[in-house]
C-alpha cells in the first residue's frame, strides 16, 4: 500500500522540522544511532467508501519511539514529548494538512513511546473495466 511510505515520509519531514539532528528510523532499526524516532504502524483501518468517488476514510494507529542515549533517564525522555506533540500538531500529507489523534506517552524499556492514530481520506483507485459494446444476437426458439 502505497499511502504507509508516503505516510513515513511526511512523518520524517514533521519530525526533522522540530529536531534536525535526530535519526529518523521506520520499521526496523538495522544499527542504532542516537538520538534516534523509531516509527511504525501496527494497524490500520480502511472504512467504507463514503460517496460515489469512492473516497476511503483511512485510519493508522502509529507509533514513535524516542531514545536519547543507550542509557536512557526518564526525565531526558519525558523531556521530548512536547517535541514530538508539536511535531504531529499538525503536518503536511499529500495535499492536506492532518493532525495526530487520541495521542498517549509512556516510557517502555528505557524509551519514549508515542501511540496515536492518524486518519485521512484517499481516493480509492478503480480498475475495474468498464463494460464495452457487446454484440448479441437472440434467437427465437
Amino acid at each position: 500500500m502505497a499511502i504507509i511510505i508516503d505516510i513515513k515520509n511526511a512523518v520524517r519531514k514533521a519530525i526533522h522540522t522540530k529536531d534536525s539532528a535526530v535519526n529518523f528510523f521506520f520499521n526496523e532499526i538495522l544499527k542504532v544511532k542516537y538520538p534516534y524516532v523509531f516509527f511504525y504502524i501496527p494497524s490500520f483501518r480502511i472504512d467504507k467508501a463514503i460517496d460515489t468517488e469512492y473516497w476511503r476514510k483511512i485510519t493508522l494507529m502509529c507509533v514513535a519511539e524516542y531514545a536519547k542515549s543507550e542509557d536512557n533517564k526518564a526525565v531526558d525522555l519525558w523531556e521530548y514529548c512536547d517535541t514530538l506533540t508539536e511535531a504531529f500538531k499538525s503536518f503536511e500529507f499529500l495535499d492536506s494538512r492532518i493532525s495526530a489523534t487520541n495521542i498517549e506517552f509512556k516510557t517502555i524499556d528505557s524509551v519514549l513511546q508515542m501511540t496515536f492514530d492518524l486518519e485521512c481520506y484517499v481516493k480509492a483507485v478503480d480498475e475495474t473495466e468498464l463494460m464495452k459494446d457487446l454484440d448479441l444476437t437472440l434467437k427465437q426458439i
